[in-house]
């Protein structure tokens, strides 16, 4: 079976990114996860917030 799931393009995977002066932030691409989100998540975390 295909693992049909795919890095984050935001952190490449990693969930995280290192700030300028120090220290990590989840990433806001995919929450932390390291996963690319699916369209259908996108869309539902974009009409939430409207």
């Amino acid at each position: 079976m295909k693992n049909t799931k795919e890095a984050c393009t935001y952190c490449q995977g990693e969930g995280y990114f290192q700030l300028l002066l120090g220290g990590t932030e989840s990433c806001p691409g995919c929450a932390g996860t390291g996963v690319q989100p699916s369209h259908e998540a996108t869309a539902a975390i974009g009409s939430a917030a409207e």
